[in-house]
């Protein structure tokens, strides 16, 4: 049995496309974890602070309020298909096989060279997680509300007061790691109480800003967003 975290981000911003509502991190930046293409992918957040490997599951969660949460919201779960590593640290190519279009070019990898520079290593090889698209989604309940596992997990006897001071500080977050079998049975959780599961399939030419990507690969230019 694999591995499996939970990586505490902060609260997702909401886009509404057609019938979807989608919860995803901030446009104009890295977008890590990117769910706008048919494999979920992660390359930068907290990802020196996890060891990953194919099979294992990575659960991205929230909290209403922070540091102290009183709910945690499972915004991605992500099953590693692939680990991918790059030909240089610091520096990534739109022609690179790893770079799986323009989208995502744009979106999420390039952002690692200059002049944004975010994330460089100095020593570590960099890589980037891409995320079995048939068993990776992001669950919803009937309202289209994002699930809270916390009673999952008290159910299961990590209590709130025990996750706050392993995950979250005034200084940040850390990732908290599930023995194997209690990833398994949360994936399962959610997998069952999902009942929207959104997958990259879904989403992977609806971007909000896909059309501007699809306007710079014609010849004309995009603003660059921050971190």
């Amino acid at each position: 049995m694999k591995r499996s975290y939970l990586i505490y981000h902060p609260k997702r911003p909401v886009t509404n496309i057609d019938n979807l509502t989608v919860y995803h991190d901030s446009f104009g930046g890295n977008e890590d974890p990117y769910l706008w293409n048919k494999s979920f992918l992660h390359t930068y957040c907290h990802i020196t602070q996890l060891t990953n490997e194919e099979g294992q599951i990575n659960f991205w969660i929230s909290g209403d309020i922070f540091p102290e949460f009183n709910k945690l919201f499972c915004d991605c779960v992500f099953v590693i298909a692939e680990k991918n590593y790059w030909k240089e640290r610091n520096r990534i190519e739109r022609e690179d096989p790893i770079v799986d279009n323009n989208q995502t070019y744009e979106h999420h990898y390039k952002w690692v060279n200059p002049p944004h520079s975010q994330h460089p290593f100095k020593r570590r090889r960099r890589y980037t997680l891409k995320a079995d698209p048939d068993k990776s989604f992001q669950p919803q309940d009937n309202t289209k509300n994002l699930i809270d596992i916390l009673p999952f997990l008290e159910n299961n006897g990590i209590k709130r007061e025990f996750l706050i001071k392993k995950i979250t500080s005034k200084m940040g977050s850390y990732p908290f790691k599930l023995e194997a079998n209690l990833g398994e049975k949360l994936y399962d959780y959610l997998d069952r109480n999902g009942t929207i599961k959104i997958i990259g399939q879904q989403l992977q030419d609806r971007h909000p800003n896909w059309q501007n990507i699809k306007n710079e690969s014609k010849g004309l230019t995009k603003k660059s967003g921050g971190c």
